[in-house]
């Protein structure tokens, strides 16, 4: 691996010095590596879908964006993309139905290696479902501590689920989890889906399945715990009652202060006398039975016996006391994860009298879909073919704003018109998602819902979400990962400094500022000194000024000085940053050499 000292940074509200670190190609097993033109530089991460296990689809580091511009599209990829893009250490991760799983440089899209973990499952004809061939559909996971991505996909040399793990040094597959069809009562590969996203968490991939479309075979919900030390021996959730698949594209969200696993069951097939139809349940880290669970008051009459199922959607935790829940009947609910409260337990609505709120335009027909983002006090999701619903939270008197027909109500946006949209996140005070009826990528102010980009047209694959990491967003469409930059209103700036390197103790150095960019309208600038040793502080904080006189008192020796810019409307902490190292230097006596 090779390393360069890069100039100090400004991350966050402070400032520090960091290494990029530049990862060079490695050994190559599969046929379809390339070697990068550009070499990987870490910018950001998104390891697991929608970025954490809570799922909230949220990235907080990002300064606010005003719009995007288009980036690089991948070249063509062995078979199609469902799976969300992951990011980390400089390298964009694309999984195929096919089973393979490509590293694309950061900067440019190029192929850095690909890894195919075996061939598909073909889904014969007599069988029911969709997606063929069964290569990876769930969104993958990566684990950062052990240096690997985790896989899962059915095997056409032995018609058995797997969980693969591939290491991204050595590019090999150096974990590989038969799933026994002698778990639980019985697990059928030929009725079971492997859809939601795998989480990594308390030493376990966990891995959802739901059934197929067509709900062929008397399938049932599973969460399936892969050991990450190689253990061939699994743990297990199996849903009580027939049917009740986990097949939401978040698949399992995970309280990381409990180790407490999350997911919401579809609904149950029959509904009479079923046990957690249309539920969310909670496990301990080791799976087995529910601890707890939750389910409407109306989950028979309203959700289950028309097909309505709470499991078309992930929950997502706002936090360790407070879930937001919703599903294909199109109404919503806050929990409570330490005791989520059972049949009509819910934090909000008020269960008596029970009255169910509406959050997707009043449709309460297939109303929602994938996964819902959370930030700031907001949640946002999309509503089949209503476009992007985000309702207000108050997370301390438990509630939230409705959308019903009207969908007017306080503390709500709706942006329709826009057909079948893929589940947003929130980054850069922007949302982001993808028509999935081919109208490209969106972006929209996180507060308001004035939209601020459109890309051009493309297609993507039934419940396709973008991710995000250094300001950059993803998406897969069809077989093509497409990268998108966004854009900031003072979306860079400079700093030089008079005399430019070096003065002696106790002179006067001016700083001088200059910013630019697309929005970049009566920049204002916040200046810092850091002592090579020591933490940054802010010596002038933000004003129209892009100068600074900084006379030192301090010792001689190595510094960094370092400036925030954004434009005068905007609230985020920066648009745009720069520093500079400087020397103070020893102030001479009469008659002293400057050595």
């Amino acid at each position: 691996m090779t390393r360069r000292l890069a100039a100090a940074t400004i991350t966050g509200l402070a400032l520090a010095t960091a290494p990029v670190i530049v990862s060079a190609v490695g050994a190559q097993p599969a046929p379809a590596s390339q070697v990068p033109t550009v070499a990987a530089a870490a910018n950001g991460a998104w390891t697991t879908y929608h970025r954490d296990n809570a799922r909230t689809g949220y990235d907080s580091t990002q300064p606010t964006a005003t719009g995007a511009t288009t980036g690089w599209v991948s070249t063509t990829l062995d078979g199609s993309v469902y799976a969300e893009p992951l990011v980390y250490n400089g390298i964009v991760f694309a999984a195929t139905l096919q089973g393979t799983v490509y590293a694309l440089n950061q900067t440019d899209g190029v192929i850095a290696w690909s890894t195919n973990v075996g061939t598909p499952m073909t889904k014969p004809s007599s069988q029911c479902g969709n997606v063929s061939p069964l290569g990876i559909l769930g969104t993958p996971v990566i684990d950062v501590a052990a240096g690997r991505i985790y896989v899962s996909e059915i095997l056409a040399a032995d018609s058995a689920w797997h969980v693969f793990g591939i290491d991204l040094t050595t590019h090999g597959v150096v974990l590989n989890t038969t799933i026994p069809s002698s778990t639980g009562t019985g697990f059928d590969w030929t009725i079971e889906q492997q859809r939601g996203a795998l989480a990594l968490a308390n030493g376990y991939v966990y891995v959802p399945f739901g059934g197929r479309i067509g709900d062929c075979g008397p399938y049932h919900g599973w969460v399936i715990g892969v050991a990450t030390n190689g253990s061939p021996t699994v743990t297990y959730y199996e849903s009580p009652t027939t049917a009740e698949g986990i097949w939401a594209p978040g698949g399992v969200a995970i309280d990381d202060s409990t180790g407490n696993v999350f997911f919401a069951l579809g609904n149950a097939i029959p509904c009479a006398g079923a046990v957690n139809s249309d539920s969310i349940i909670r496990t301990a880290s080791t799976l087995g039975a529910a601890t707890s669970f939750f389910q409407p008051q109306d989950w028979s009459a309203n959700w289950c016996v028309p097909d309505q199922d709470m499991g078309s959607v992930s929950p997502v935790l706002i936090s360790p006391s407070l879930m937001f829940v919703t599903g294909k009947y199109g109404q919503g609910f806050l929990l409570n994860p330490t005791n989520l409260g059972g049949t009509n337990g819910q934090l909000f609505p008020s269960g008596a009298p029970y009255t169910g709120v509406d959050v997707c335009v009043g449709d309460h027909g297939a109303a929602s879909y994938g996964s819902v983002a959370y930030a700031n006090g907001r949640v946002y999701f999309s509503c089949e073919s209503n476009g992007i619903v985000s309702l207000s939270v108050n997370t301390s008197t438990p509630s939230f704003s409705s959308c019903d027909a009207t969908c007017t109500a306080a503390g709500t946006w709706h942006v329709g018109g826009l057909g079948t949209m893929s589940s947003p996140i929130v980054a850069g005070g922007a949302v982001w998602a993808i028509s999935t009826s081919g109208g490209g990528l969106y972006g929209f102010n996180a507060t308001t819902g004035a939209q601020i980009f459109h890309s051009a047209n493309f297609s993507a694959s039934r419940f396709s979400t973008p991710s995000e990491a250094g300001s950059q967003i993803f998406a897969g469409a069809g077989n093509v990962i497409r990268s998108f930059n966004m854009v900031t209103g003072c979306s860079s700036v400079t700093l030089t400094a008079a005399p430019p390197t070096s003065a002696p103790v106790s002179s006067t150095v001016t700083l001088t500022a200059n910013a630019t960019g697309p929005t970049c309208v009566s920049p204002q600038y916040r200046f810092w000194i850091r002592p090579a040793a020591g933490s940054w502080t802010m010596v002038q904080d933000y004003s129209a000024s892009n100068t600074y006189n900084w006379t030192s008192t301090t010792p001689a020796g190595s510094y960094y000085l370092g400036v925030h810019a954004r434009a005068l409307a905007s609230t985020a902490p920066f648009e745009s940053l720069a520093s500079i190292p400087y020397t103070l230097k020893k102030k001479l006596l009469p008659g002293e050499a400057d050595i």
